[in-house]
C-alpha cells in the first residue's frame, strides 16, 4: 500500500471516527442540557416516565454502535500511523469513545433501574439508595450523569481533530 493510499485511508477513517463522535456527542449534550430539563420543568410525572422510556430505547439502540464504530476508527487509524508519535492521539481518540460504554453501566445502572422500576410501577423498587427521590430528580440526576457521555465523545472528536493535524505522510 503506497503513502498516498495509506493517508487517502486514513483520512476516511478520521471522517467515520469524527462525524460518529460528534454526532453522539450533540445528541447526549442536546438531550441532558436541554431536552431533559425542559421535560422535568412542564411534564408529569408519568409523561416523564414516558418520556424517560422513549429516550432510553432510542439512545440504547443508536449511541452504542455509533460509540464502537468511532472507537475502532480511530484505533485503525492509531494502527495505521504507528510509526507516527500522534499515533497515540488516535488510541487515546478511540479510548474515549469506548469509555461511555462502561461509564453507562457503573455511573447510570442504579439510576436507570430506579427509574425501570417506577415506569413499571413495582411496589419495591430496586436496592439503589435512590427510593427518596422523586421522578423529577431521578431525572436530573440521569440527565446530569449523562451529559458526561457526550463530553466524552467530544473529547474524542478534539483528541482525534488534534492527531490529524499534526499528521505527517
Amino acid at each position: 500500500m503506497s503513502s498516498y493510499d495509506s493517508y487517502s485511508l486514513v483520512k476516511n477513517l478520521f471522517v467515520l471516527s469524527t462525524t460518529t463522535s460528534a454526532l453522539c456527542s450533540g445528541g447526549l449534550l442536546f438531550t441532558s442540557y436541554m431536552h431533559a430539563p425542559a421535560y422535568v420543568k412542564n411534564s408529569s410525572d408519568a409523561s416523564l416516565l414516558n418520556q424517560w422510556q422513549t429516550m432510553g430505547a432510542i439512545g440504547k439502540v443508536v449511541v452504542p454502535p455509533l460509540a464502537l464504530i468511532a472507537s475502532g476508527a480511530n484505533f485503525l487509524n492509531s494502527y495505521m500511523t504507528h510509526t507516527q508519535p500522534q499515533h497515540y492521539r488516535f488510541m487515546a481518540a478511540g479510548a474515549l469513545s469506548l469509555a461511555i460504554l462502561p461509564y453507562t453501566f457503573v455511573a447510570l445502572a442504579s439510576t436507570n433501574a430506579e427509574l425501570a422500576s417506577r415506569e413499571e410501577q413495582k411496589e419495591i423498587s430496586p436496592d439503589t439508595g435512590l427510593g427518596s427521590l422523586d421522578i423529577k430528580e431521578l431525572i436530573t440526576r440521569w440527565s446530569n450523569r449523562s451529559a458526561v457521555r457526550g463530553f466524552l465523545l467530544l473529547a474524542s472528536t478534539i483528541v482525534s481533530y488534534d492527531a490529524m493535524l499534526h499528521l505527517t505522510f
